[in-house]
């Protein structure tokens, strides 16, 4: 089947399917969408009941990928022949055909990993594939793919055929729409008596902060944000965050992964080259802490947990958190150039028999979220980046930006518009878990969540261009 750029997945048809898995959970869900003819829309799917993973035969090919597959035996599904060719009759009956596979990811991400390539490619080479990740039970994410022999690319996944033409809101420059960006900063950006912001949707202070200053209006600039909301960054920074930030010099390195590397890896191609000017990068993700200083609702955190990486945080929230810290997200050059210092291995280390030194992953952490800083750092004294959480990072993320990527400092930001409109587009994540394989672990791993999703593995750092001389 040839499949283009996306694939429509109709609202009534998603729901039913994510219904469907839900009520299945902690079961793994395996099945195929169908349709009338070799369409991408689908009108229905099929789910398979009876899973023979952990058969003799099965279960020691899935635990030769790894030890998450000898510690999680619900990692991997397998239908049964029988199984198989009763749902075959009946999708026939029904005058339908397969267009697609699906399945459900417990832990990770609903990205395309080894396992998943190989399986597909030894009995689905003829349709595309979608996964749905329920790491996060109540924000189930979706993503396609077309999967072949050349390698994967994932797909875009829409809800009607007939393309949606989005209002663009008023520019700044109106004076009307400039007024009410400032009325609606004074009241969104007010801070409590310890400092804290008093709003607690951090989505709509990141949004009001944009709108302030796409006014252009100095004066109030001034007077809210930097008077104001930002205030007693400098102290904070100085005081909790500063301390622990590497300086990193920067400089020019190959960014992405070669042609011959690529694989079943989405959006790491093509290799090209960055520039980077210096920067400061937090030692360790950051932390329970740390985040409760900002967040009272986090404030009693046990005493074994202080220094965990935060998790469960949106994008808006880690974007806030950063600025009202006096930092910001970094961006995901500057990632990549930190994990793995500019070199071309994979990881940090040469091989990945040596990647238990430096991270936590599902090799060794047993899914358990450990204390930063308690691996090896890297040849930049920096510490878990790879693995232990997923880390946000400020990009938007998009699938081929690294064709058109610039040389010097590339940040992939949402339009004006986009942001202003409140459609920010998914987010770049990066790093790994303690549940990723060390696959999904690797310097230049590519993953993406959109802004208003959280997870229990999904955490940030800090960057900041604070004390950092300029080229």
């Amino acid at each position: 089947m040839s499949v283009g750029h996306q694939v429509v997945l109709r609202p009534a048809l998603r729901e039913r399917l994510l219904r469907a898995i839900q009520q299945r959970l902690p079961r793994k869900s395996f099945g195929f969408v169908i349709a009338p003819d070799n369409s991408v829309a689908p009108s229905d799917f099929v789910l398979f009941e009876e899973n023979i993973r952990n058969s003799n035969f099965w279960k020691p090919r899935f635990e030769a990928y790894g030890r998450y597959f000898e510690q999680h035996d619900d990692a991997g599904f397998v239908a049964t022949p029988e199984e198989s060719w009763r749902l075959q009759k009946m999708i026939w009956k029904r005058g339908m055909v397969e267009v697609g596979v699906f399945h459900s990811h417990l832990r990770h991400p609903a990205n395309f990993s080894q396992i998943d390539y190989d399986l597909h490619t030894q009995r689905f080479d003829n349709l595309w594939h979608l996964i749905i990740s329920v790491r996060n039970p109540e924000s189930p994410q979706l993503r396609a793919f077309a999967v072949s022999q050349n390698g994967v690319r994932e797909l875009t996944l829409v809800s009607d055929e007939t393309p949606t033409n989005h209002k663009e809101p008023c520019c700044c420059s109106d004076p009307v729409v400039r007024d009410q960006a400032i009325r609606n900063a004074a009241q969104l950006l007010k801070l409590d008596s310890r400092g804290r912001p008093v709003c607690k949707d951090n989505r709509a202070i990141y949004t009001a902060v944009n709108a302030l200053l796409r006014t252009g209006h100095e004066e109030a600039v001034d007077e809210l944000l930097t008077k104001g909301f930002l205030r007693d960054s400098h102290h904070r920074y100085a005081d909790r965050v500063g301390p622990r930030m590497r300086f990193l010099e920067g400089g020019r390195f190959n960014m992405g992964s070669s042609p011959d590397r690529a694989r079943h890896f989405c959006g790491e191609s093509p290799c090209h080259a960055v520039e980077l000017s210096p920067y400061r990068l937090s030692e360790v993700p950051v932390t329970r802490e740390l985040f409760s200083l900002f967040d009272q609702t986090r404030n009693h955190v046990p005493a074994g947990e202080t220094q965990m990486p935060v998790v469960n945080v949106t994008w808006f929230d880690a974007a806030v958190f950063a600025m009202w810290m006096g930092c910001r997200l970094p961006s995901e050059a500057e990632w990549e150039f930190a994990c793995g210092s500019g070199s071309d291995s994979e990881w940090c280390c040469e091989e990945e028999d040596s990647l238990f030194r430096y991270a936590w992953y599902s090799q060794n952490s047993a899914g358990s979220i450990q204390p930063g800083g308690t691996r090896e750092p890297n040849s930049q004294g920096l510490f878990d980046l790879h693995g232990n959480v997923w880390e946000w990072c400020h990009d938007n993320y998009e699938q081929c930006y690294y064709s058109r990527s610039p040389v010097l400092d590339p940040v992939h930001f949402a339009s004006p518009a986009a942001d202003l409109a409140g459609n920010n587009g998914d987010k770049v994540c990066r790093g790994g878990s303690v549940h990723a394989l060390a696959e999904m672990c690797r310097t230049r791993y590519r993953f993406h969540d959109p802004p208003e999703f959280w997870g229990a593995d999904l955490g940030f750092r800090l960057a900041s261009d604070r004390d950092v001389p300029r080229r």
